[in-house]
């Protein structure tokens, strides 16, 4: 079955437990000219819910896929994500010859940067201040 031309959808809301705390994460697809099928919805669905596993503040995706022939008309089906953390935003862009291609490139380079913010959050800090003397 193909998704047509809805122009945004959100796909899922969906709660996952961890630690007896329950997160809800809303990914949102935008396919605002192409036909883009169930299967390829799904797998992106769940790597995106795989990088919420890696970073728990994970709150918000967004999902663009489009056709966009100005630059390469050979690479034309274009991807976008972006991902809301709370207090960031993370955003890769990917271009190639198939949405799967452009998905999977896309979603390879957030789990680099996941990987690198939740690495940065567990650093302690460069210089601690404080108002108290010693």
């Amino acid at each position: 079955m193909l998704i047509r031309n809805h122009f945004s959808f959100i796909i899922a809301q969906l709660p996952f437990v961890d630690d007896q705390c329950i997160f809800v994460m809303n990914i949102e697809f935008q396919t605002p000219y192409g036909k883009v099928s169930e299967k390829l919805v799904d797998d992106i669905r769940n790597r995106i819910l795989e990088l919420s596993h890696m970073n728990k503040n994970i709150s918000r995706a967004e999902v663009l896929l489009k056709e966009d022939e100005t630059i390469i008309p050979a690479e034309n089906k274009v991807c976008e994500i972006r991902l809301t953390v709370f207090g960031d935003s993370l955003l890769t862009h990917s271009r190639t010859e198939n949405f799967t291609k452009s998905a999977k490139e896309a979603i390879k380079e957030l789990k680099k940067m996941v990987k690198q913010q939740v690495k940065k959050q567990k650093e302690p800090p460069d210089e601690i201040t404080s108002t108290i003397k010693v």
